[in-house]
C-alpha cells in the first residue's frame, strides 16, 4: 500500500514541525488536502514569565504539494483563522516553498536523503496584529533550510532540519530546528520536537528596551519563541485518499500562548 506523505504547514503560530518534511514527491505526483485544527491556552508568556490569559483558535488550511520533477517539489498553503470564538476571523499568511533533493545515498541501514528548501510567506490582508485575538505579525518572511532524513530498512525514519527566517521590520528574524522520529509503512506515525527562537524583539508588557511601543513596532516587534512537542498519525483509506490527526503542546516560550492543539484532516492524491 503506497503511503501519502503529508504536508501539514499552518505557520509558526499554529501547528508546526518544520514547514517542509523529509520526503520527495515523484515527477507529476501531487497531494491536496484540508486541515482543521483547534488550539487552546490559559497561559501567555509575558516575555518568558507565565501570565494567566486565555485564547482559542480554529484554523482551516488548504494545502498542496506537486512534484515538478523527482528532485524538485513545490508546495503551498492558505490558512484561515477564527480566534476567540469569532472575535476575529481572517486569512493569515500564504506560503510557497520549493524543495530540492541534494543527495540520496543508500547505506547499510537504509537510505540517507539530504534536501534544501526555500520559501516565502506573504500576509493575505490587513489582519489584526495586536491583543489576544491577533492573527499574526504581518511580516513578509523568507525561509532557507536544510533537511536530513535517514530512512531505515524497517520503515522507521529519523529526520532533522534547521532553517532561518528573514522577516521584514519590525518583526525580528528567527531560527528554527526540529527532530522527527516516525514510521512510514502501511500507515504513518511520528513524534516531533521543535524549537523556534527569535533574535531580539520586544516583550509583551516589557519595560525599558523590551517595552512594546509604537517606536519598536508594537505587537509586530514582539520576539516570538517556543519549544513545542507533537505527533501525527495518518491512515490511507484508499490508494488516493487518506485521513490524519495530530496533537501538539508548547512546553515553554517567549511571548507565546502555552497552547494545546489538535488537528484533523484529509489528503487526496
Amino acid at each position: 500500500m503506497r503511503l501519502t506523505i503529508l504536508f501539514l504547514f499552518i505557520s509558526t503560530i499554529l501547528f508546526s514541525q518544520g514547514p517542509v518534511d523529509g520526503y520527495m514527491k515523484k515527477n507529476r505526483d501531487f497531494s491536496v488536502g484540508l486541515s482543521v485544527s483547534r488550539e487552546t491556552a490559559t497561559v501567555l508568556y509575558q516575555g518568558t514569565e507565565p501570565l494567566k490569559s486565555g485564547r482559542n483558535t480554529m484554523a482551516y488550511s488548504v494545502f498542496g504539494i506537486y512534484g515538478i520533477s523527482d528532485r524538485i517539489n513545490v508546495q503551498a498553503n492558505i490558512p484561515y483563522l477564527n480566534v476567540n470564538k469569532g472575535k476575529v476571523t481572517d486569512f493569515q499568511d500564504f506560503s510557497l516553498y520549493f524543495k530540492y533533493l541534494l543527495l540520496s545515498k543508500d547505506n547499510s541501514k537504509g537510505k540517507l536523503d539530504l534536501m534544501a528548501a526555500t520559501g516565502l510567506s506573504q500576509p493575505l490582508g490587513e489582519y489584526v496584529t495586536s491583543g489576544s485575538s491577533a492573527i499574526g505579525q504581518m511580516a513578509i518572511t523568507g525561509d532557507g533550510r536544510l533537511i536530513a532524513q535517514q530512512n531505515f530498512n524497517n520503515n522507521f525514519f529519523a529526520s532533522l532540519q534547521a532553517g532561518y527566517f528573514l522577516k521584514t521590520d519590525p518583526t525580528p528574524n528567527s531560527v528554527s530546528s526540529s527532530l522527527k522520529i516516525g514510521y512510514a509503512g502501511k500507515f504513518y506515525a511520528d513524534v516531533w520536537y521543535e524549537i523556534l527562537h527569535a533574535f531580539g524583539g520586544t516583550d509583551y508588557l516589557g519595560t525599558g528596551s523590551l517595552a512594546t511601543t509604537s517606536a519598536s513596532g508594537g505587537f509586530r516587534g514582539l520576539g516570538f519563541s517556543y519549544n513545542k512537542i507533537g505527533g501525527t498519525v495518518y491512515y490511507p483509506v484508499s490508494k488516493h485518499f487518506g485521513v490524519f490527526g495530530g496533537a501538539s503542546y508548547i512546553l515553554s516560550g517567549r511571548n507565546a500562548f502555552k497552547n494545546t492543539g489538535f488537528n484533523l484532516g484529509f489528503v487526496f492524491q
